[in-house]
């Protein structure tokens, strides 16, 4: 059977991953790159099924995973952890260096290594740096920012990158997942391109709604008073800290709005007769997003961001 079957978009990717396969020549350590909600995990999960075929993944002894959004602590992953892995029967490293159980492989799976602080990615390193014949290690990441993952990590991992997939191509996704056609017409343009992300916001009734909220809350800003623009990053600050507190269930609300906006000025863009105040404000919302991936206050980069749309008009 296929193993990347019902995967939208990424054919670079699959075609790369599926001739690796075929021919057995297999890297020890694979990173996964692109933003959050292409698939990456999904993708590196279809791999690991493959390279385990006895059983499936949920039952198997040879597959360790992690994907929670929570930050991994140190003995999940070392070797000889000081207390029993709280969400693991084993840590990482003493799961790798076990023989295989039942199949020919061990295969672990960590999504967005990111969580891992860098004394912990440290750790992880010396996995990487002494490979184990039979085993397979698959990472992703959303960025290779040194300040999302060590340069030493990456360096030691063959690098599979991972774009935005065509509206058309996420509709018909959704689609085949029983989602109606106008609908998924609408979430594929919200989506930019990320299949997970659709999927997720299909179970989502008020994601069209509050998207469309986060539009007009934009607009409220254009030629407004300063206050406007502090209140709304207050605002959004304010839910962003709320949302660290929660379970994560639901996305960053900052992250959403962001999104939102990205639209927003985009759809703005291209229907001006002068576009150039609107592609530097879009550029301004990419760059707030990689301020907030490293860790930047939120409400400090909402604030030079919003107050730079009030100027717009």
């Amino acid at each position: 059977m296929e193993p990347f079957a019902g995967i939208a978009g990424h054919q670079p990717a699959l075609r790369h991953l599926s001739s690796q396969l075929e021919s057995g020549r297999l890297a020890h350590a694979y990173l996964f790159v692109g933003e959050p909600g292409l698939g990456k995990t999904e993708i590196a999960r279809r791999l690991a099924q493959a390279l385990l075929p006895e059983l499936p993944l949920a039952r198997h002894p040879d597959y360790w995973e992690d994907d929670r959004r929570e930050a991994l602590k140190i003995d999940e992953i070392r070797l000889l952890p000081d207390r029993q892995p709280e969400y693991h029967q084993q840590s990482l490293q003493a799961f790798l260096n076990l023989m295989p159980g039942v199949g020919q492989r061990r295969v672990a799976v960590i999504s967005n290594v990111g969580r891992l602080a860098d004394p912990i990615q440290g750790i992880l390193l010396k996995t990487l740096e002494e490979p184990q014949p039979g085993r397979v290690l698959i990472l992703t990441t959303p960025s290779l920012s040194p300040f999302v993952v060590l340069p030493t990590v990456v360096s030691r991992c063959q690098r599979v990158a991972f774009h935005s997939v065509p509206a058309a191509e996420v509709a018909a996704l959704l689609v085949a997942h029983g989602v109606e056609a106008e609908r998924a017409a609408a979430l594929a343009e919200l989506a930019r391109g990320r299949p997970g992300w659709s999927l997720s916001a299909a179970r989502d009734p008020e994601v069209l709604a509050r998207h469309a909220v986060w539009e007009e809350r934009l607009e409220e800003v254009f030629g407004a008073p300063a206050d406007t623009a502090l209140q709304l990053a207050a605002e959004l600050d304010a839910a962003n800290f709320a949302w660290r507190g929660s379970d994560r269930v639901v996305e960053d609300p900052v992250q959403f709005a962001l999104g939102a906006w990205q639209l927003h000025l985009r759809r703005r863009m291209l229907g001006a007769a002068q576009p150039g105040v609107w592609a530097r404000l879009l550029e301004r919302s990419y760059d707030t997003a990689g301020h907030l991936e490293q860790n930047v206050s939120p409400r400090l980069a909402l604030e030079v961001f919003l107050l730079e749309c009030r100027r717009a008009s």
